[in-house]
């Protein structure tokens, strides 16, 4: 199945007001159903990323930051995820470590 861009934007759209409105598990459908037939869309990995984390789900939230990382993303904010993710799955020497490049890549800017 394809979608149009327009369709496209459009889950997008309704994922980050699941998200606005408190209602992340609602976003992580949208949000993966988006990416079932847009896979390259870094915007709905993101906010897939953020859906994740206020759920409470670290495992999928770490690989999902470790997919972003691999596609070139290092922007602190990212850092900053994956240590909650860490945090989230119980590894807190990692969550500690991420956290310290977050700082590291943010005092750069």
């Amino acid at each position: 199945m394809t979608l149009k861009p327009t369709q496209q934007r459009l889950l997008l759209m309704l994922g980050w007001l699941h998200l606005q409105c408190g209602q992340p598990r609602r976003a992580q459908v949208l949000l993966e159903a988006l990416l079932s037939v847009a896979p390259e869309r870094r915007d709905g990995r993101r906010a897939l990323l953020l859906a994740l984390l206020q759920q409470g789900l670290g495992e999928p939230a770490v690989r999902l930051c470790r997919q972003l990382q691999e596609d070139g993303e290092e922007e602190p904010g990212l850092w900053l995820c994956l240590s909650r993710a860490e945090q989230l799955a119980g590894r807190l020497d990692a969550a500690r470590a991420a956290h310290a490049r977050a700082l590291e890549l943010e005092a750069r800017e």
